[in-house]
């Protein structure tokens, strides 16, 4: 018998206690998401405090929010290779106590740049594999056609924090004052430990689970060259396309609340409202998407229609909606290019996910996923450096954010092109025999 809350290998996907305990598992992944995602813009809501009380500039500003990616992408990956190896349950726990430490050490009174500078970094590392291993760990209840959906809800519980946490954080900024809500991210990542030790597990479709002498349910009892699967061209496209996803997000986290302050006027609290705002229509935006391609799945659709043309797609428009955000002068206008601008992103990041896993074998596929998400995510170092140093060296801020937006919004329509040509995981999977 496995140990409980650890892994079901003697039991099929398809029993009850197994279908139940699967979406037990996904809604506290939904809710790790959430968690890391408030650990994320608590900074950027926070920035007009913080850069008052510690006397920075833009660019120094901006280099805090990359710091946050100077280890992110090695952990990543790091965390991918060692999670293929013992399994990613003990590993989760072990990357929420870490974050949750980094942010109640920014909460006491008196810590200067150096913590903060300091535990964005080891924040940084320890959410660097989170959405890899999340999105590993909710793959290992379900078959290939129907993760699209999981790798989705994830996404969700990203949009999610924003929605919850924008509105909630902003207040507590605004009133007992920016430390509490670092300290408030901390207290909720330790309160969401003690339900995943309860009820945290492994499903019948990671290798670890289905190993031990049982026939695994899903291929993937050999291995390929990484060098091979890393350098498919689904996989190569889909970095293209996630690291300017990556950039986007990390600029959008690091700046937005700050460009509403200070391009338009917006005051911090009305600025995290438009935050949730958006990220409630994001989680329209990722079910409708997710839907659109389970439903392609269903009819005997390819993952090439179902993840790359459909995810592209979404990239090429939220590309296209950013190159209007600085050119809108405000008003309704303004808030709906936002919204398609910072939401039709969100859906790539659970398609490229799922493509990944459906080419690479499951023994090597938390490796795969950790590789993808932690190049991808180098963006997230560049991105938020950039656009303070745009912003310092342009004549205004209306004028540094537009060059900053009209870069981002370039990367991902060079993406979002990249993806509809190239992703195709039917072409790129390997099976069985053909390792070499």
């Amino acid at each position: 018998m496995a140990a409980a809350g650890s892994a079901v290998p003697e039991r099929t996907a398809g029993e009850p206690g197994v279908h139940r305990r699967a979406w037990t598992v996904v809604a506290l992944l939904v809710l790790f998401m959430a968690i890391n995602f408030m650990d994320k813009v608590v900074l950027g809501l926070a920035g007009k405090h913080v850069r008052a009380d510690l006397g920075l500039s833009d660019t120094a500003f901006g280099a805090i929010g990359s710091a946050f990616f100077l280890l992110f992408s090695v952990s990543g990956v790091a965390v991918g290779f060692v999670t293929d190896r013992i399994g990613a349950r003990r590993l989760v726990g072990v990357l929420v106590a870490l974050w949750s430490v980094s942010q109640l050490a920014v909460a006491v009174p008196g810590a200067g740049l150096a913590v903060l500078l300091g535990t964005r970094v080891t924040l940084g590392a320890a959410e660097g594999p989170a959405f890899g291993l999340a999105s590993h760990t909710a793959f290992g209840w379900f078959p290939d056609r129907r993760r699209g959906l999981a790798a989705n809800l994830l996404s969700v519980g990203a949009a999610a924090g924003v929605a919850v946490g924008g509105p909630l954080l902003a207040a507590v900024i605004s009133g007992p004052g920016w430390r509490t809500a670092f300290a408030l991210t901390g207290v909720l990542g330790l309160l969401w430990l003690l339900a995943w030790a309860k009820f945290g597990a492994e499903g019948p479709y990671n290798a670890q689970t289905s190993g031990g002498g049982r026939r695994g349910q899903e291929r993937g009892d050999f291995r390929v060259p990484y060098r091979r699967l890393l350098t498919r061209p689904s996989i190569l496209a889909g970095l293209a396309c996630g690291f300017a996803g990556f950039w986007l997000l990390a600029v959008a986290i690091t700046w937005m609340p700050q460009f509403m302050q200070r391009v338009h006027g917006y005051t911090l609290q009305d600025a995290g409202l438009l935050a949730a705002g958006t990220q409630v229509v994001g989680i329209g935006v990722i079910l409708a998407f997710a839907a659109a391609s389970q439903r392609i799945l269903r009819r005997g659709g390819t993952g090439r229609a179902a993840r790359g043309v459909l995810g592209g797609a979404a990239i090429l428009v939220s590309g296209a909606a950013l190159l209007l955000v600085s050119r809108i002068g405000g008003g309704a206008p303004l808030v709906l290019a936002l919204m398609v601008a910072f939401t039709f992103a969100h859906p790539f990041f659970g398609f490229v996910q799922a493509a990944v896993a459906q080419i690479a074998p499951t023994r090597q596929r938390a490796a795969a996923l950790g590789v993808v998400t932690a190049v991808a995510s180098t963006a997230g170092a560049v991105g938020p450096a950039v656009t303070g140093a745009l912003v310092d060296r342009a004549g205004s801020d209306a004028a540094g954010f537009q060059h900053a937006f009209d870069l981002t919004g370039v990367l991902l329509l060079i993406g979002g092109v990249l993806a509809v040509a190239f992703v195709n995981p039917e072409r790129d999977s390997f099976q069985e025999g053909n390792t070499l």
